[in-house]
């Protein structure tokens, strides 16, 4: 039976309420905006994984809600990360990765293209970049950049 691990463990740092800003650039999907955002985290399933509620709001008042499951490949240890949304765009596979330094790296494949996430609890701020490599792009572009203050721990 798998037991709840070190890569487990580390996902407990992000763990909590945390609200703060956003700039994204433009996506086929929507346009470059900046944003506010809040994400809370709650450890599920005996610890063996995190679940991630989230709301961005943009200027213009639209809105982009996620639930996010952070979890352990027991077969390999990566970090794996399903996501959710309110664009509709379903999780064919997960997003996986681990932790490299204090920073929580995943790879997302989609047939929209690749996007690198790195998320990184320091204390009570969490940042959040993201860079694209989208349709026939040779290289990859910051579409995400975010700074979380927390408010409230689990």
């Amino acid at each position: 039976m798998p037991v709840v691990g070190v890569a487990h463990e580390a996902l407990a740092a992000l763990v909590g309420d945390w609200s703060g800003t956003e700039e994204l650039a433009a996506a086929p999907w929507a346009p470059a905006a900046t944003a506010t955002a809040t994400c809370s985290y709650r450890r599920a399933l005996d610890g063996f994984a995190v679940l991630e509620d989230y709301v961005q709001t943009r200027e213009d008042g639209s809105r982009m809600l996620g639930h996010h499951v952070f979890t352990v490949d027991p077969a390999t240890g990566e970090t794996l990360w399903f996501g959710f949304d309110s664009y509709g765009f379903p999780p064919a596979s997960p997003a996986r990765g681990g932790w490299r330094d204090g920073t929580l790296q995943l790879e997302k494949q989609t047939e929209r293209g690749v996007a690198i996430h790195r998320i990184t609890p320091e204390g009570d701020v969490l940042t959040h970049e993201i860079d694209v490599r989208l349709g026939s792009d040779d290289d990859f572009r910051p579409f995400l950049r975010a700074r979380y203050l927390r408010s409230a721990r689990d």
